[in-house]
């Protein structure tokens, strides 16, 4: 199941398991959300969309994360004015796990995948290389010997 919903001025298109990072919403790690505006729902074959919100829809999330997002530059300038203006910007985002989007009595949710083991795990440290140890073979040089021609100087006539 696919749903279009809004929050923080934004439209997101999001399936349940989703991960998506959206505009700064209160709450703290680990709460749950529940988004009422939902403007679109699409099943395998079955497409509804809202005027404007679809009724009775909901998309609940998890809060996984409270972060910032990389910074941007804001740099203004006026030509011939002498004017420069440089700003940096950090948005806050919250990041979210969509747990499940529900329409009416229907309700697709995400998979939860646990890990059950009955035996401990050993960790086995890693074993140790040992170095071996390069020999350079060192090549002899041949020296050649030129002979140096001698010029005898010319006598005048």
């Amino acid at each position: 199941m696919l749903a279009v919903f809004k929050t923080g001025g934004k439209q997101y298109s999001v399936k349940a398991g989703q991960i998506l990072k959206v505009e700064k919403l209160e709450g703290e790690k680990g709460d749950s959300i529940s988004f009422k505006d939902v403007l679109a729902v699409s099943e395998d074959a079955q497409n509804t969309i809202g005027s404007p919100l679809v009724a009775g829809a909901v998309v609940e999330a998890k809060i996984l994360d409270q972060i910032r997002d990389k910074k941007i530059i804001v740099f203004k300038k006026r030509k011939r004015q002498n004017y420069r203006s440089t700003q940096g910007h950090r948005q806050y985002l919250t990041v979210l796990k969509i747990e499940s989007i529900s329409m009416g009595g229907k309700k697709s949710e995400s998979e939860k995948k646990e890990l059950k083991t009955s035996t401990p795990v050993k960790k086995v440290a890693p074993k140790k290389k040992t170095a071996t140890k390069k020999v350079a073979v060192k090549k002899t040089a041949v020296k050649k010997t030129v002979k140096k021609k001698t010029t005898t100087p010319k006598e005048d006539k």
